[in-house]
């Protein structure tokens, strides 16, 4: 009986150390805000909107259909903002779970 509690004590340790170092990669879901810029074909990120060279034929859109539509970032700023990040699983869990919010949540 000691020797199972133990045991179930010591996995439990590695379980939660495990979802704090051990690292994956996120990508921004496909339901990421952004913005299309009709005229030049590119698309822009909310964070970058104000820096952006941007005409007035603007829409709001998802990333899907910005990569639907073969539109390429705006500028290096878009391209490093949706970036895959390295976080911890734990961190991606309470992401999806809602707990915790994403990077990509403008």
């Amino acid at each position: 009986m000691r020797k199972s509690v133990i045991s179930i004590g010591v996995l439990t340790i590695l379980l939660i150390v495990g979802l704090f170092t051990i690292q994956v990669n996120t990508y921004p879901p496909s339901s990421t805000r952004i913005i299309l810029e009709h005229t030049y074909e590119t698309y822009i990120t909310p964070v970058c909107y104000e820096q952006a060279e941007k005409t007035n034929n603007l829409a709001e859109s998802t990333l899907e259909q910005a990569t639907a539509l073969h539109y390429k970032p705006e500028s290096s700023c878009t391209s490093k903002s949706l970036e895959p990040l390295k976080q911890p699983v734990a961190y991606f869990i309470a992401e999806k779970l809602g707990i915790r919010p994403s990077k990509w949540t403008w």
